[in-house]
């Protein structure tokens, strides 16, 4: 330890050259951003059986894409409403007489909207070159019409992106349950290889070859619209938990035919801190060369005799 004597330089010194003036406030913990940077909450959803049309599979995805391909994700009949083709009411609104979600669209359609946007948000976040379309206009009785989403989906295709089409099949036994139905047109690809494995499958030619895959579109059904899934997606205390975790397996699985890394998310800048108006005056500037210590004068001890 220095002599007491050497404390007052010693201080002086320090105070001069210090990074962080003394009347600077410190950052408060709080203000610190949560960790996990991005991290969504989920729930767990039962979206039922597989396709019983599974043990039919005659396609294999073998098709590979590069990573950064650009995927365009639609909502199934947001643009065929009011008319034959409209999408599955459901078992809420069907049978027990529940309130459709959205007066003049389908709950199929409800929730193709939401689970499609909600697919595109979260694999943004995970590195996929992704986006949502809406038409916009609900009932577009010409199939070639270019804003609706077979013609959306083709020209993208064409352009050498991948399309995918979100579904909710239908309840009871005129549902066949959760797969992919693959697109024909420009050949199956490994994401519909991954998407199958995950969720079950349809043969290619699935009712003659449906009018999205013709067009090189694949077209997933999440689940039949019923049971669980159901209750948990009409749920308000569960609904966004929900769409989060069926979003998620989808982005999950089209990461990992891609081959992109884990998950990873942009952390937030840390907040500014504002300028204390009160103490900047009073701090004062530092020299551009800090100055010696002043000299310190010795005096020998006093001989006793």
């Amino acid at each position: 330890m220095a002599p007491v004597l050497f404390r007052p330089a010693l201080a002086f010194v320090l105070l001069l050259i210090s990074p962080v003036p003394l009347a600077q406030p410190l950052l408060a913990q709080a203000a610190l951003p949560p960790r996990p940077y991005g991290q969504f909450l989920r729930v767990k959803v039962n979206t039922g059986e597989r396709s019983r049309l599974t043990v039919k599979k005659n396609w294999l995805g073998k098709r590979r894409l590069n990573p950064t391909v650009p995927i365009l994700v639609l909502a199934g009949h947001a643009d065929s409403q009011r008319m034959s083709g409209s999408g599955t009411n459901g078992y809420a609104v069907a049978v027990k007489g529940a309130r459709p979600m959205q007066p003049g669209m389908t709950d199929e359609t409800f929730w193709n909207l939401k689970t499609a946007q909600r697919i595109a948000r979260l694999g943004r976040q995970r590195g996929l070159d992704i986006r949502f379309y809406d038409p916009g206009v609900r009932t577009i009785y010409n199939a070639d019409d270019p804003r609706t989403n077979w013609s959306t989906g083709r020209r993208h295709v064409q352009a050498g992106g991948y399309a995918l089409e979100i579904h909710y099949d239908a309840y009871g036994r005129d549902g066949y349950g959760s797969g992919v139905i693959p697109r024909v047109y420009g050949g199956q690809t490994v994401i519909d290889e991954h998407l199958a494995k995950e969720f079950g499958s349809f043969p290619y030619d699935f009712r003659g070859v449906l009018g999205a895959p013709k067009r090189g579109i694949t077209m997933l059904e999440v689940g039949k619209l019923e049971g669980d899934l159901e209750n948990k997606l009409r749920n308000p205390a569960t609904r966004d938990r929900a769409l989060n975790t069926l979003a998620d397996r989808v982005v999950n699985t089209i990461a990992q035919a891609l081959g992109v890394p884990e998950p990873f998310f942009q952390m937030p800048s840390l907040p500014t801190l504002p300028a204390n108006t009160a103490t900047a005056s009073q701090q004062p500037s530092l020299p551009a060369q800090i100055p010696p210590p002043p000299a310190i004068e010795r005096h020998p001890p006093a001989v006793t005799r």
